[in-house]
């Protein structure tokens, strides 16, 4: 069944709080960091102290550790269909990925349907998760590994960290792009919970099909909310 008769009901709200929690709490670990890296945010040890921030970023450290693992408990069928929609990546995902650059610049080709995740989400997916895998594990080496772990290990750690949330952070700026200026109706379904009719279907039509299919809704719901967009 739609909501309000246009929308497709796709993410569950503990999944959502996942979502918010792991996006903030990187972009505040990079915040708290940047004094590290460039003399131009120094000010900020003169405003909050640089304990302060030291102490900050482990907090914020602790929460993105915690929020996947968090997630598994609370959101396990939000994470079991990540998980196994980027394990299905196959040659629709690829030819996406090859011909969704053409949207950038207004043009729109014709696109293989979409499961859940589009090509190019699972690739994001992906990304994240290994950008995740490298921040905790050089982190937690950095932090709690002096005296216990061999410091010429401990001294990679450093430029591995930095480059990985570098990657981070500028995925992260692509993605807050594509999510608001590129496809507003995806961001929606970050905040609500649901997508409308048409974006699911133009997006994300393998899906739409699985769920008629299945009869979360009806092809006649779906029809009849396109042509009221």
């Amino acid at each position: 069944m739609l909501v309000n008769n246009r929308y497709v009901p796709r993410h569950k709200k503990s999944f959502m709080i996942c979502h918010w929690l792991n996006g903030i709490s990187f972009l505040m670990l990079f915040l708290t960091a940047l004094p590290l890296y460039a003399d131009t945010f120094l000010f900020m040890y003169n405003i909050f102290g640089a304990k302060t921030l030291q102490y900050l970023h482990r907090f914020f450290a602790v929460i993105f550790i915690a929020t996947p693992i968090f997630g598994l408990l609370s959101a396990r069928e939000g994470y079991m269909t990540l998980f196994k929609q980027v394990a299905s990546f196959g040659r629709d995902d690829l030819i996406f990925l090859l011909k969704f650059p053409l949207t950038l610049i207004g043009i729109e080709p014709s696109m293989p349907k979409q499961g859940f995740y589009n090509g190019g989400e699972k690739i994001n997916i992906l990304l994240q998760a290994v950008i995740w895998l490298v921040l905790v594990v050089s982190g937690l080496i950095l932090w709690l590994g002096n005296g216990v772990i061999d410091n010429s290990i401990r001294a990679w750690m450093i430029p591995l960290h930095s480059i990985a949330a570098g990657i981070g952070f500028a995925a992260a700026l692509a993605h807050i792009y594509l999510a608001v200026v590129q496809n507003p109706d995806s961001l929606h379904g970050m905040t609500d919970g649901s997508i409308h009719a048409d974006y699911a279907c133009h997006h994300h039509g393998a899906w739409v099909d699985e769920l008629i299919e299945n009869g979360t809704v009806t092809k006649k719901e779906i029809d009849a909310a396109r042509k009221a967009a």
